[in-house]
């Protein structure tokens, strides 16, 4: 790569992968955990890789036509964007990702919950806002993170409850 615009079509290319989208629910997991064992490294590792793992996994020989429409829409959008508007766009990002560590690192299950929900509603609020058409191709990937999320978080709550139950029982 000779230039920053060579890195960036390579980034784009990869962009494309779907993995990127699938992968991010194992991302915000071990976030979340690494926020709930009070690791500060872990959580800022994970800050970090969230936007790298949109470049992980090679360009995709074949593009869904529905991912190929929102990516040039998103392109178009990152393209034309002003600097206020990328600082607001990382702004947010920033913000949810603390509110979220926040509610992991104090140990609030149902707050971290209702941090990942509200976020994954917004991203596909946004996103169909922005791009009526082309947005619904981040709906799949959103309910997906949504469901794994929702789904490890939640038996983990309960194996916790369980496990603090025989605990006090034993106690007696």
């Amino acid at each position: 790569m000779e230039s920053w615009a060579d890195f960036m079509d390579w980034a784009w290319a990869r962009h494309h992968n779907e993995w990127s989208w699938y992968i991010r629910p194992l991302i915000i997991l071990a976030f979340c955990l690494a926020a709930y064992l009070l690791s500060w490294v872990g959580v800022i590792f994970l800050a970090l890789l969230f936007p790298v793992s949109a470049i992980l996994f090679p360009a995709p020989e074949v593009i869904d036509p529905n991912i190929a429409k929102y990516r040039a829409q998103e392109k178009r959008l990152t393209e034309n964007a002003t600097l206020t508007e990328i600082m607001a766009f990382v702004g947010a990002v920033i913000l949810f990702l603390s509110v979220l560590a926040a509610a992991f690192w104090k140990r609030n299950l149902w707050f971290g919950l209702l941090v990942a929900n509200l976020g994954s509603l917004a991203k596909i609020v946004v996103n169909l806002w922005l791009w009526p058409e082309a947005g619904a191709a981040a709906i799949a990937p959103t309910i997906v993170t949504v469901v794994i999320f929702n789904s490890v978080v939640i038996a983990l709550w309960v194996i916790y409850k369980n496990r603090a139950s025989k605990n006090s029982r034993a106690q007696i």
